[in-house]
């Protein structure tokens, strides 16, 4: 009888850090691994991030599953048992299958996916990992720029607003067995106390909050950790009420010749007129030999120079750009993708006639 492969589950909000996580995983740890990747839009990327990392050659690239369907627990015949089981049957066999939710959605549901007649006999939930970003939550709220964020949720008809932002927080940090505040690096002891405190308000005191910096953590509290909440029980049971977030994605690809600080510039000025959830994405700007790789939660922008796989789009004359935007609301991304165009259609000009 074949052994069960653990099921690693990582959770948490847009931009706190999930994909950063992974990475590090992915390079400390040994293991040969399985991930499926639950992402927003048809351009993957958290994909991509997590296969340009050192450990994924091409061989191993065929294990990261990506799935844009911006929420697993709603297609679980259709995509998610059937990528399960293509990472089962994976040669060499793979040791641990590694799930990275949506950024706004609940992991209950895909615990219960877990339970799938077709898998449960082959897998095992090992351990559900919550990370929140420490900046974030030192202000207030789980989310950079909660009162956007919320006005948003709360203004999109098409929600059924059966819980409120904080509530997903919390049902979210329910079901973690281990919780990882990011970017712990920039809090002094005192404020990581105050995040904590916070967080604990939704935990079991049992429950371990760590800190972590650029996703580091020891690896023995995630690998074969074997928690055993007595809550996974009822959640296999409890009907579905489907209390994610329904979200609207879109992307952009365009080949404009900017620089670094045309983007960013341009950028802020875009996110403060627009009720805008996450951008992600990477800009090819001339004479750099890697992308920019771009971040955006709210109204903040983060920004690093890093590779790009093999197989993404590039750009004519690598310069351009391709972006994946999400919102709760189909207008605001369509206004959206005119400002940029027109924004940075005018930018590029100079830049072409030199």
């Amino acid at each position: 009888m074949k052994k069960k492969i653990p099921v690693i589950v990582v959770s948490g909000f847009l931009g706190s850090g999930k994909t950063t996580f992974l990475r590090y995983i992915l390079k400390e740890s040994n293991k040969k691994f399985g991930l499926i990747i639950n992402e927003f839009g048809d351009v993957g990327i958290d994909g991509d991030l997590i296969k340009s990392c050192d450990k994924c050659d091409e061989s191993e690239e065929d294990c990261v599953i990506e799935l844009n369907n911006g929420c697993l627990c709603c297609t679980v015949q259709d995509d998610f048992v059937p990528s399960i089981k293509a990472l089962l049957e994976f040669n060499p066999p793979i040791e641990s299958i590694i799930i990275e939710t949506s950024g706004l959605a609940l992991p209950i549901p895909l615990i219960q996916a877990l339970n799938w007649p077709e898998i449960r006999s082959s897998i095992y939930l090992d351990v559900v990992v919550g990370i929140v970003n420490g900046e974030s939550m030192l202000n207030g709220s789980p989310i950079n720029d909660l009162n956007q964020i919320t006005k948003q949720y709360n203004d999109t008809d098409r929600i059924d607003h059966n819980a409120s932002i904080e509530e997903l927080f919390e049902e979210q940090l329910e079901v973690s067995d281990i919780v990882l505040v990011s970017r712990s690096d920039i809090l002094n002891d005192h404020q990581f106390d105050v995040v904590k405190n916070k967080i604990q308000e939704s935990l079991n005191s049992s429950t371990p909050v760590l800190k972590s910096k650029n996703g580091k953590i020891e690896l023995n509290y995630i690998f074969d950790s074997n928690f055993k909440k007595e809550t996974y029980k009822e959640f296999l049971t409890e009907e579905h009420d489907h209390n994610h977030v329904e979200l609207v994605s879109d992307s952009i690809k365009s080949n404009y010749f900017l620089e670094k600080n045309d983007f960013e510039k341009e950028m802020s000025k875009i996110l403060d007129e627009l009720n805008i959830l996450r951008i992600k994405g990477r800009i090819w700007i001339p004479n750099k030999s890697l992308p920019l790789q771009i971040q955006i939660v709210g109204k903040k922008i983060n920004t690093w120079f890093e590779e790009a796989p093999d197989n993404c789009w590039r750009p004519n004359d690598n310069a351009g750009l391709e972006l994946v935007i999400i919102s709760f609301d189909e207008k605001s991304i369509k206004t959206f993708n005119g400002k940029i165009k027109e924004k940075f259609k005018i930018l590029s000009e100079p830049k072409i006639a030199i």
